[in-house]
């Protein structure tokens, strides 16, 4: 059975989740498989979450599952209590769809969002190549992330600003044409002045100016976005080389007052359009600017309406994007019954063709039978018998896998005495 121990933003804080980071990973991944905590293993570790998919044998699965939290707050010296009251615990179906979810981008604080699908495949390759993946969570985690990919080919759900960030750059983008030629200030290098200067290097502006009350940390930013750093009391001196100016940054006082950017203006003779975009709370930008020719300024209340019409259309299209995960969700089902079952049946059938062959072998010395067409006769009824006799058994085995019903797998096994035999399918 496949379990998912999760710990993310829904219940924990971020103290609390960097916290519960595990270090180490490979070596963390390998010891779970050869300690005998799980069969297969997988850890995925984002910004928002902790993650462990792990196979376990059904009958051991609560011993399993207690003996993987104790072992995660061994490693990051969280209490296991703690842990326990935090961490969300999924088995089977849940876990494949919370998968999935996860990979499509349903899971994450932004609807949608690209990045958790390459943190996914990252996760996988690191697993495979570290040989903590078997024959189950491989042909889950391709899946995963191949329906991940298919949600986002086949809907809108990555489209549209979600942020207050990304919508200033796209208004802008909107009023002033292509960003190739424009040439951007951004003022504050927090997260919304980071994702606003990030978006601005993706959708190719010509130059970016990086102005920060901490110069280090806005030079750190402008390094990530290709640009420069000034100081934070440059900014009157950069604005004649601009075009865009997006200000995000929290101040008591607004930062750019009407008088001194009129000054800027009529020291330049500047003729062409500053375009000014304030995404600060409270605001920094004095609202008379706006009354400044070649001015336009633009603040929160314009960009609300594009970042909640955005949300509204990505849930619209997270619902169809659930409709393909269900129908990806019953194709791997299909698939791993089919690989969890078929292994299981090999063994069956071996069992009891050795069985045959040593009772036919038997027979035919008490008999002191030679003649070729009777021993065929023979060979024929005794191989027929035993279909017949197995038919309706091994029909229940896989009805039993497609209803993922492995109890009666386990069964099967005891009954058969073929636990020995395991290899094959990794159950």
């Amino acid at each position: 059975m496949i379990v998912c121990l999760s710990v993310s933003h829904k219940k924990a804080k971020l103290p609390l989740l960097e916290s519960l980071v595990i270090p180490n990973e490979d070596k963390v991944m390998k010891a779970i498989c050869s300690g005998g905590l799980a069969q297969e293993c997988l850890l995925l570790q984002t910004c928002h979450r902790v993650e462990m998919y792990c196979v376990v044998n059904d009958s051991a699965k609560d011993s399993s599952i207690k003996a993987m939290l104790r072992f995660w707050s061994a490693q990051t010296g969280v209490s296991a209590d703690l842990l326990s009251e935090t961490a969300e615990i999924l088995n089977g179906k849940e876990a494949l769809t919370h998968l999935f979810y996860l990979a499509a981008g349903l899971e994450s604080m932004v609807v949608g969002e690209d990045q958790i699908l390459g943190q996914v495949r990252t996760a996988y390759v690191k697993a495979k190549k570290l040989g903590t993946l078997g024959l189950i969570l491989d042909k889950v985690c391709m899946k995963a992330i191949n329906t991940g990919r298919r949600v986002r080919t086949e809907t809108r759900i990555n489209e549209g600003s979600v942020s207050l960030s990304s919508a200033a750059v796209d208004l802008a983008a909107k009023d002033l044409g292509q960003l190739e030629s424009t040439r951007a200030l951004v003022i504050g290098a927090g997260e919304a002045g980071s994702i606003a200067a990030e978006t601005l290097r993706r959708r190719g502006t010509k130059s970016i100016i990086i102005a920060n009350r901490t110069y280090e940390r806005g030079q750190e930013l402008a390094s990530k976005v290709s640009g420069e750093a000034i100081e934070l009391s440059q900014v009157y001196e950069a604005i004649p080389k601009v075009d865009l100016v997006i200000v995000a940054i929290s101040v008591e006082k607004p930062i750019l007052q009407t008088a001194h950017v009129r000054k800027v203006q009529n020291k330049h003779a500047r003729s062409k359009r500053l375009y000014v975009v304030d995404i600060s709370q409270p605001r920094a930008v004095d609202e008379k600017i706006a009354l400044l020719q070649g001015v336009v300024l633009k603040n929160i209340d314009d960009l609300k309406g594009i970042v909640d019409e955005s949300i509204r259309s990505r849930l619209v299209e997270a619902e169809k994007a659930k409709e393909i995960i269900q129908e990806e969700l019953a194709r791997l089902e299909r698939q791993l019954s089919s690989s969890l079952v078929e292994p299981v049946i090999s063994r069956i059938h071996r069992k009891v063709e050795s069985i045959r062959l040593e009772e036919l072998g038997r027979a035919v010395r008490k008999m002191g039978e030679s003649d070729k067409k009777k021993l065929t006769i023979m060979d024929r009824f005794s191989r027929e018998l035993i279909e017949r006799v197995l038919q309706i058994p091994l029909e229940q085995l896989r009805k039993a896998s497609l209803d993922n019903n492995t109890t009666l797998l386990s069964i099967a096994e005891r009954l058969f005495q073929i636990e020995s035999e395991k290899g094959e399918g990794n159950e």
